[in-house]
């Protein structure tokens, strides 16, 4: 795997960005949102040493009569984390 390029403050912007873009659409390819009353993502980037770290937090409301189990929600994190990767590897390494 080829190295991050130094990335600035408006690509860390612009990554986020795109990191919640990727996890609404692989949630709501995996969960009708009719299911879902709220969907709260918290991205949370850290750049140091020329490394990212990017974690996630999934807050989700369902509606009382959704059958969505928690096990479809990591499911589609883990899609989102693997395209997001692909994202990273085409448009911010050397």
């Amino acid at each position: 795997m080829s190295k991050l390029k130094i990335l600035s403050q408006d690509d860390l912007s612009t990554i986020s960005d795109a990191f919640g873009e990727i996890l609404e659409k692989e949630v709501s390819k995996a969960i009708s949102m009719k299911e879902l009353e709220d969907l709260d993502l918290d991205i949370t980037l850290n750049y140091e040493n020329k490394q990212l770290d990017v974690d996630v937090d999934v807050g989700v409301l369902f509606d009382e009569l959704s059958q969505i189990t928690q096990d479809q929600i990591m499911q589609a994190i883990d899609e989102a984390y693997m395209k997001f990767d692909s994202y990273i590897d085409d448009n911010f390494r050397l």
